[in-house]
Formats: C-alpha cells, structure tokens, sequence
C-alpha cells in the first residue's frame, strides 16, 4: 500500500468521521430537547399559575404589572439572563373591574349575559331604564336629528341583532392534509403586506366614529348603551371601544351582551313590550403608565464573532378581560419561556443571542412591538439601523393554542430553503409546511416593517375564533397540553437549528 493511498484512506475517515460527530451532535441535541420538554414539562403548570392566578391582563392594568412582575421571576428561574421591563405607552391608562349586574326586570325578569366593555365609568349605584333602539351610528348628524331630547333615561340598544353561529358547524377543527398542503402550494401571497405606520392610523380613526356616538348619547342622558356580536351559543365578545389614552373619552356604561338576548330585546321592541333593565356597573379607571412594560429576557450569545447577532423571539402578553387570557395570547408566552428553559436546561451554549419579548398592548395598536423596536431600530419612518440588521430572525406565537403545523413566510421565499431544513428534524411533531402568506394582525408585522426575517408561526385553529379568541371562555380548559408541548419543544429545536447556521436568515429581495 503506498504512503499517498495511505494518507488519502486516513483523510477519508477523518472526515467521514467529522461528518458523523457533527450529525450526531445535532441529533444528541434533538433527542435532549424532547427528552427535557416532554418528560419534565413544566409548561402547563406555568399557564395555570399566570391564567388562573392573575386572571385578565388588560393593558395599563394593576393586573397586567402583577403578573409581568410573576413572568420575569419565573424567566429568571428558568435560566433566562438579562431580565428586565422596557416601558411602552406613557400616556396609556389604567382600567379595573370591580363588579356589574344586568338584568330584565319588565316584562318578566331575566338575567342578561352580558360584560361590560373596558373604559366605561361606573353608574351612579343601581339605575332603571327603557331600552330604545338605535339600529346604525354611521351618520351622526342623522343620529342628532331623530334622537336629540329622545334619550334621557334611556339604555340604548345599538345595531342589527346579528344571526348566532350555526350549531351545526364543529366548534374545533384541526388543518387537513388537504387544507396545509393548498396553503404550501401557493405560489404567491393572496394578501400584500400593510403599510405599518398607515395601518396604526388607521386604527386610531376606528375610534372615532363611535367616540361622537358615545359623547352624544352621554349628553342626552342615555343610562348605557348594549351591543353585540354573533357568536356560538351564549359566548360574550366583549372586546372593542377602547378609548386607552390619559386625556380621551371615558364612556358611558357600555356593554356587549349575547346575542340570543340583544335579538330578544329586539323583538319586544317590535311587539311593543317596551323592556326595562336594571343595571349597576363599578369600575376604576387609572392613571399608572407603569404599569406599561414589555417583559425581556435572553440566552446570551457565546460566540466572540456571532454573540451580538440575534434570534428573536415574541408573543404578546395583554389580553382582554372577560376571560383569562389563556389562549390569546398566555399559553404561547408560557410556551416561549419553556422553550428556553429547556435549552438552558439542557446546558445548550448557544452561540447567537436567544432574546425573547412578551409584548404589552398587541390587543389596542401593537403599543409593545411598536415601542421596542422603535427604541432598538429607529423611528417608524426611518430606515432601519444598524443593529436591526443583527437580527437573523424574528419568530411570533399568537394564534391560539393548537399545535404549530408549520409557518407563515411573510412573503419570504429566500427563507423557504431554511425552514426547509429547519423543519427536517422535527418530523412527527410538527408537518412542517411553509406558506408564502402574509399573516396579519400580530406583532410580527411590525418586525417585518425594519425589513427582519419575521415570521408567524402556523398553528391548527382549534376552537379560538368560534369560542375563545377576546371572548369570556378564553380560559385554560380549552388548552390542549399535548399540543403546548410539543410547540415548546418544537420553539426550541427550532431556535437551536437557527443558532446553529453558519449565516444569518435571508432577507427579502425588495
């Protein structure tokens, strides 16, 4: 055998060898991170304890200050560095529910279900009134004509009495194979991405149609005024006007109340019944802007050439107030959390820094992503900065609690070969379908607006537009812990697979 053979055999195996310590590196890790995240879960536990035991967490809140104190201790507990608060809004107040009834005293008693809206003053103790019908509040000045000196005393019922749900469709679903592939087989996004800084304007004009309804209402001596929204049978939705800023409008007693009794309410009137509520509604509305903090924490980053670059992580921490926060958005917070925990756990160095954002105010204009990115990237109308431009990627878990099936591009097709690979591994917990869609109505949209890598994360729907999503059943018993999980086992591999490429995430051509 001659030496140079010799020598090209032996070069052979070192990498064939080389290659085979590098996979099984991988692998061992994998296996680390299921053994860790399946096996010594402690992701429901946290759930119950920040659901169930500090309930809503309305934005500007005591509540919300409350548990944002909880989480960043128990980030800290579970190995997270750099914990720590970064106001948002300071001009944001606070609101805090302290007891309300409504009920049908004429012409036969029922209880109304019903929960009030946020911002709304309390009455003045218990109150009696008519109810009176306003079917549209899009043409004030029509409004002011019909019913000026007509409202005093009056609990106004507002709108059409919408149809309920069908009870013949299921409440929970899951994405067929069908439906993920349709969605992976796209070859162009159906919506285009929004304008960011139009699209929050936009959101604060919402506002004021309705504000003008309510101050008119207010000065005729209307009582309250009763809306719905079509749900499932009995489900409240009481998510909507929220006028959050120090110096805005405080509404009157505002309620939304089930759709069946707002269509029962509706046809007294027509029959000429004339209905008369009795109502009280107590309610504190505050001035503490700090209560108003995005909640951070990271894995710091190892590698002397790679530690200032950054994986990010986000999901938003407020809800609203009726339920308890749980699927929109407590579950994928608590998710978050166990993902890293479970890498520190593991005693994985990575070499990225891992940072993590549980952001404030995502349910009134995206107020935390907004503030944070505003404060580390630059003004919303600047182009972005330097260090916007160390963020390999941004990942964001908001659409409920059903298992992560795979993930939105946001009309990224260079970051479709990543999560090609990225999603390689994790066969059998997740299938892994990328979509060239463009998700909307979370906080990854405004990452996506600095030009980062962002992405939503696709989730099964399960049961959070029929039943939970900003309604009074956003509770924990519609969490499945199998599926929580596996997305935080899923998170942390797919963290760990990004940390571990030798580039960053593409970007976007344009």
């Amino acid at each position: 055998m001659s030496i140079k053979y010799l020598i090209g055999l032996l070069l052979s195996l070192f990498f064939v060898a080389e290659s085979h310590s590098q996979v099984d590196t991988a692998d061992r890790v994998f296996a680390r991170v299921r053994e860790e995240g399946f096996q010594h879960s402690r992701v429901m536990a946290r759930v119950s304890q920040l659901t169930d035991g500090y309930g809503g967490r309305l934005t500007g809140s005591r509540e919300y200050l409350a548990a944002a104190q909880w989480v960043a201790r128990e980030m800290e507990e579970s190995g997270l560095q750099q914990v720590h608060f970064e106001p948002f809004c300071p001009d944001c107040r606070g609101w805090s529910l302290k007891g309300f009834n409504l009920e049908m005293t004429s012409p036969y008693y029922t209880k109304i279900s019903a929960y009030p809206l946020v911002m709304t003053k309390s009455t003045n103790g218990v109150v009696s009134g008519e109810v009176i019908h306003i079917k549209s509040i899009a043409d004030i000045p029509d409004i002011k004509k019909q019913f000026t000196g007509k409202l005093s005393g009056k609990i106004i019922l507002k709108g059409d009495a919408p149809a309920p749900q069908s009870l013949e469709e299921p409440l929970s679903k899951r994405f067929t194979t069908e439906e993920l592939h349709k969605m992976q087989d796209k070859l162009t996004p159906a919506n285009a991405p929004r304008n960011l800084p139009e699209l929050l304007k936009s959101w604060e004009e919402e506002e004021s149609q309705e504000e003008a309804f309510l101050r008119f209402a207010e000065d005729q001596g209307a009582l309250a005024v009763l809306t719905t929204r079509s749900m499932q049978a009995g489900i409240i939705h009481p998510a909507g006007t929220y006028f959050n800023k120090k110096d805005q409008l405080q509404p009157l007693p505002y309620f939304t109340i089930s759709v069946e009794h707002f269509g029962r309410l509706l046809r007294l009137l027509e029959l000429g019944k004339s209905p008369q509520l009795r109502l009280d509604l107590d309610t504190e509305i505050y001035f503490e802007p700090q209560n108003n903090v995005n909640i951070i924490g990271e894995l710091t980053g190892t590698d002397p050439r790679l530690k200032k670059q950054q994986i990010l992580l986000g999901a938003h921490f407020d809800s609203w107030h009726a339920g308890t926060g749980a699927t929109d958005n407590g579950v994928n917070g608590m998710v978050l959390i166990e993902a890293l925990r479970i890498l520190h756990d593991i005693g994985y160095q990575p070499r990225r820094t891992i940072r993590m954002g549980l952001w404030g105010g995502e349910e009134q204009a995206y107020y935390g992503s907004v503030a944070y990115a505003v404060h580390h990237f630059g003004p919303l109308q600047s182009a972005p900065n330097a260090v916007s431009r160390k963020v390999s990627a941004y990942l964001n878990l908001d659409t409920g609690a059903g298992v992560i099936r795979g993930v939105f591009l946001q009309a990224n097709d260079n970051a479709r070969p990543v999560f090609k690979e990225l999603f390689r591994p994790l066969k059998g917990l997740t299938d892994g379908i990328i979509s060239i869609e463009n998700d909307y109505d979370t906080d990854h949209e405004t990452f996506d607006h600095y030009g980062i890598p962002s992405f939503s994360l696709l989730q099964d729907p399960l049961a959070y537009e029929s039943v939970t999503h900003h309604t009074n059943l956003d509770v924990l018993e519609y969490i499945p812990a199998e599926d929580t999980m596996k997305n935080a086992v899923i998170v942390a591999s797919l963290v760990y697979a990004l940390d571990q490429m030798q580039e960053m995430v593409p970007r976007k051509s344009h």
